[in-house]
């Protein structure tokens, strides 16, 4: 007894010792050595717990929940007949709930089975996949925290045969896979193991049951998951029940033909109407990166067999590096369902997923749920069809979508997280319905409340579900997901129930652009009860036809949105049929087409691009430059890194790339400006980081292929990032494209050449747009309205010679997206000066034109120019005599540059007009008024006289030929004269017959003239009174005088002062008048 009990104690010691030894010896791996024994791919949660017991993983913390903020429980959906669907709590025991997984029971569509990866809450025990169900639509739960039949190791997938039996499948804790069910409505459950754990953990498992009436292999059960360890190794496998899950096949391979670069995972699987068995998951080609394809596979004998794998659509981008803007671990595992309805899309395939942006374009716009479709069972698949419908590209994320499709209606519903109407850091939970195979969809909000997703405290890093549930049956819907409203992470349930009345379909608009009138017509397949259509603009009724054809006028330019219901007895209304139109559009003009700049060497220029909207809808805008080079391609230094810590995103300007480890990445297709002047900053993320990481960045400025340039600085390094950087283009930086590149590496020399044992390079361009600037670089116009850019031009430190850029300008134009305009700047020691003696002048005075140039070859020839273009000279130093005010553009060639200088403006001053009239002849003793004209001028007679009007007589002259001259000098002292003739008769005896007799009384009087003429013969004159001023007062044309005439003059309203009374007949006279 005493030597057992001796044996005993050196047992014990030596065990003591040996985990003493274990402890001591993992105290002494390295950060990188203990981070390498956690696979990273794997997401279970009793997987990181085993992690963090060994002191290698750190489980979430503590954190205090933000506060939900109620929203409402209205569901507004035309798509949807509940109208209010309160959210649901599966279970009022103090627990975790989340990861859920729900099957509507195939014999009753009141009666769900829910299951949960459960914990304690706190999380001390995980309790794993749990069983909760409602007979009652789900309204009331009942059920159990505690793993169904027992604890597991979660991620539950859940289903009901049409034998009744429920099904609960599970991670077993030995990390193979297992099944519980029962036979009971959950009262006892039976555990089966399916698969023994393959070496590490069979993780992400999906289960089905195929519950179609017309399938041969009705009551089958598959069971598909990626195992991590053993022969099947990061790939899918398979497994299936032919007894109702009492035994199980041996694991298979399903996915090897797809040749993963990383591995698979996140299997979803479905069924067919005749029994077709059809999978689909992730691809990682690379890790840790994001999701880059969907793989899929098929059996076609009840799972007894599989056909290849292939990859359905590639070059797509989830997130499950990414991530969102919550605080959440996410994914991109693809949701697959089948419709096994008797309806119109009997068979279809649909498969669900989120991707950024559009998938295959990829650019961080948003993250959207999008599906793809095959109605031949796999073979080939439709284009991706947004499944929220928002509007795009706003930088909203809606992610973890799962799908359902009911298999008696053919009615799609889909389940995913939405922040559309909250913060970057909150959601709410969507659902949306599509009636049509998912070419159309309408969604909406169906969780009561908006949240902040945050781990769970103790679980896994960033851990609160990988995924969401949606389960739908005879209409009856339920969407089931889990948030922290309450301060913790629960479940919740708000059931809905599909709108069963036919709608209308295929709304068509068509507007009319002159006239804004939008022609609407549907179709539709009367039901019972119908009584008229409603007609929705932008979800205000507008009219309630009952025919389905419509034209509508639209209010005003803009883009609208219309619905058409189909309205039944009762106050029923159906889903609705919709579609949008637009009345205008933007449209963007630009003035000039070309943009030619010279400069001198070390100089400046600017000029003004003109961005005009001559549409009638607001027009957005952005600009972006490329520099054209002839220079050859460049040959770069070999460089790469042995892993482990990883770029795992770059970002600078519109260049955002998310990528997985790889020693070396060329991604130098991606380019972005660098503009003079300005910085562009570079932010670094590292994908696996260690306290001593470092970055270095290098940009090659004289593009001549070695970075022997200084490197850029970079903030945060050493450090675990992100890393920062803001990059300057120094003046001395070759314009055009170069090449950037980005190391990260562990401890030690940071060069941008050669291979380190750890970290990535990454390479980029840019393109340095060193002489070119232009801003602003994006902006809005309104309809009518003109937005204008400076161009800079900038030739500080530039050899003389040509340079070549475009600047393309992006808009929302729909028939001219891009307008891209050519520049070309020349840079040239030519050097011309002009100027003129004088730069205003009278009309047709002599103006000196001088040119002076320098540089160049030393030969030189001229041309001078007018601004219409026209030449004028081509003397070096020519005098002009302009008759209009004009600008005049000196041109000098030396044989190879055409150089001008700057335009001189002349102006050109207008003479006076002067006309004294025509030569005339009046009696001797007349008086004859002269009047100069140019009111406001000077005046110098011949007379000495230096008013505008002067009267002249005979007297002190006689009879005979008096000549009169004026000259008249404006306010622009511009000089013209003019002369005139006065002949004075005796006309006492020579032309009597030709005389015309005036009297005129009173005179001096008060402005009422009585004018007596007579005459011998017949003769018609004309009338005119001046002022002293000589602007015309009075006038009077054609009166005939036929012996005596009288006429009266009335100038009553006219100031006292002396007047000039003209009459012109065959002779002139004048006389003055005098009013007192």
């Amino acid at each position: 007894m005493k030597k057992t009990l001796t044996i005993l104690l050196l047992a014990l010691l030596a065990i003591t010792v040996v985990g003493v030894n274990w402890l001591i010896g993992d105290d002494t791996k390295s950060e990188r050595d203990r981070r390498n024994m956690v696979d990273t791919r794997i997401d279970n949660n009793g997987y990181y717990q085993r992690m963090a017991e060994k002191g290698l993983y750190t489980l979430n913390p503590e954190v205090k929940v933000a506060p939900a903020v109620f929203t409402g429980s209205k569901i507004k959906a035309f798509s949807v007949v509940t109208e209010d669907s309160p959210d649901v709590p599966v279970t009022e025991i103090n627990s975790t709930q989340s990861e859920n997984s729900v099957f509507v029971n195939p014999n009753d569509p009141e009666n769900v089975l829910n299951s949960n990866n459960s914990t304690q809450n706190p999380v001390g025990n995980l309790y794993g996949a749990n069983d909760f169900h409602a007979f009652d639509g789900g309204l009331t739960w009942e059920g159990q925290v505690e793993g169904a039949g027992g604890s597991n190791s979660g991620d539950p997938a859940v289903a009901i045969g049409l034998n009744g039996r429920w099904y609960v499948n599970y991670i077993s804790n030995p990390g193979g896979q297992g099944v519980a069910f029962t036979d009971n409505n959950g009262q006892t459950w039976t555990t089966k193991t399916i698969a023994p754990n393959p070496g590490q953990l069979a993780d992400k498992n999906h289960f089905w049951i195929d519950n179609s009436l017309t399938s041969p292999y009705e009551g089958n059960l598959y069971n598909l998951w990626t195992d991590f360890g053993g022969t099947n190794d990061l790939e899918i496998v398979a497994s299936r029940s032919t007894d109702d899950g009492n035994t199980w096949s041996t694991r298979v391979s399903i996915s090897n033909a797809v040749n993963a670069g990383s591995h698979n995972q996140g299997v979803n699987i479905n069924s067919g109407p005749n029994g077709e068995v059809y999978a689909a998951w992730a691809i990682y080609d690379g890790w840790p990166t994001d999701e880059s394809a969907i793989g899929f596979a098929k059996s076609l004998d009840g799972g007894a067999t599989w056909q290849p794998a292939s990859r359905i659509i590639s070059n797509i981008r989830g997130i499950r590096t990414s991530e969102t803007g919550k605080n959440m671990r996410v994914n991109s595992f693809p949701v697959m369902t089948v419709d096994i309805s008797n309806g119109p899309n009997a068979g279809t395939i649909y498969i669900v997923w989120s991707n950024i942006g559009t998938p295959g374009v990829n650019t961080a716009v948003s993250t959207d749920v999008y599906i793809i479709k095959s109605s031949d069972q796999g073979a080939t698949w439709s284009s991706p069809v947004r499944v929220n419908q928002d509007p795009f590209g706003q930088g909203k994320e809606h992610y973890l979508p799962w799908i359902t499709c009911d298999p008696e209606n053919g009615i799609l519903s889909a389940i995913f997280y939405d922040d559309r109407n909250v913060t970057s850091s909150q959601c709410e939970v969507f659902c949306a319905n599509s009636d049509d195979g998912g070419e159309t969809w309408e969604d909406f909000k169906v969780s009561d409340v908006a949240f902040t997703p945050s781990p769970i405290p103790g679980l896994a890093g960033g851990y609160m579900g990988d995924y969401l549930g949606i389960s739908a049956r005879g209409g009856k819907v339920y969407p089931v997901w889990p948030d922290n409203r309450s301060g913790h992470i629960m479940s919740y349930c708000s059931p809905y129930e599909t709108n069963p009345l036919n709608r209308p379909t295929n709304l068509v608009g068509v507007v009319e652009f002159e006239s804004g009138q939008t022609n609407l017509d549907w179709t539709y397949e009367a039901g019972p009860g119908f009584i008229h259509f409603n007609l929705y603009r932008d979800n205000e009724i507008i009219a309630v036809p009952t025919s389905n054809t419509y034209i509508d006028q639209l209010p005003d330019y803009g883009m609208y949105s219309y619905k058409v219901t189909a309205v039944y007895e009762g106050d029923l209304e159906s889903g609705a049929t919709t579609t949008g139109v637009q009345w205008g559009d933007a449209q963007i003009a630009s003035d000039p087409l070309t943009v030619y700049q010279m400069l001198m060497p070390d100089s400046t220029a600017s000029q003004y691009l003109i961005i005009s909207n001559v549409g009638q809808l607001e027009m957005s805008y952005d600009v972006h430059s490329q520099i054209i080079t002839t220079k050859e391609q460049n040959v770069y230094c070999d460089a790469a890194g042995g892993g482990d810590e990883y770029i795992s995103r770059v970002t600078f300007g519109a260049v955002d790339n998310a990528t997985a480890s790889n020693s070396y990445g060329d991604y130098t297709s991606m380019v972005e400006n660098v503009m003079g002047g300005q910085p562009l900053e570079v932010v670094i993320e590292n994908g696996n980081p260690y306290a001593a990481d470092q970055v270095g960045v290098w940009v090659d400025w004289d593009q001549d292929g070695v970075f022997n340039d200084e490197a850029v600085v970079v903030s945060g390094t050493p450090g675990m990032g992100p890393y920062t950087a803001s990059i300057i283009a120094p003046s001395t930086a070759s314009p055009g494209l170069t090449r950037m590149r980005i190391r990260l590496t562990y401890t030690g020399e940071v060069a941008p050449c050669g291979t380190t044992t750890y970290g990535e390079v990454e390479d980029y361009s840019l393109y340095i747009v060193s002489w070119l600037s232009y801003s602003p670089s994006f902006g809005v116009v309104a309809p009518g309205e003109t937005d204008t850019i400076t161009l800079g031009f900038d030739a500080r430190d530039l050899e003389t010679g040509d340079y070549y850029a475009n600047i393309f300008i992006n808009s929302n134009d729909p028939d001219n997206g891009e307008v891209v305009l050519p520049i070309h700047m020349r840079v040239t020691d030519l050097q011309i000066v002009s100027y003129a003696d004088t730069t205003s002048v009278c009309f047709e005075n002599p103006v000196q034109l001088t040119t002076e140039v320098a540089g160049g070859s030393g030969e030189y020839t001229f041309m001078w120019k007018n601004q219409a273009e026209d030449i004028i000279s081509t003397e070096q130093n020519p005098i002009i005599l302009p008759t209009m005010s004009d600008v005049f553009t000196a041109y000098a060639s030396d044989g190879i540059d055409t150089i001008a200088a700057e335009g001189i403006a002349v102006t050109v001053y207008d003479l006076p007009v002067v006309d004294l009239g025509i030569d005339t002849e009046i009696c001797g003793g007349e008086t004859q008024l002269l009047n100069a004209g140019n009111e406001g001028a000077s005046f110098l007679w011949s007379t000495g006289e230096t008013t505008q009007t002067i009267v002249v007589d005979s007297v002190g002259f006689g009879y005979g030929i008096r000549e009169i001259t004026v000259a008249v000098t404006n306010s622009t002292n511009c000089v013209a004269m003019d002369t005139v003739k006065v002949n004075f008769l005796d006309c006492t005896s020579i032309n009597e017959q030709l005389s015309l007799k005036v009297d005129v009384y009173p005179n001096p009087g008060n402005g009422l003239f009585n004018l007596q003429l007579s005459g011998s013969t017949v003769q018609k004159v004309n009338l005119t009174v001046m002022n002293a001023g000589g602007k015309l007062v009075y006038s009077a044309n054609a009166i005939q005088v036929n012996g005596n005439q009288k006429i009266q003059i009335d100038l009553s309203r006219q100031p006292a002062g002396v007047y000039s009374l003209i009459i012109d007949g065959k002779q002139r006279i004048s006389r003055k008048l005098i009013i007192q």
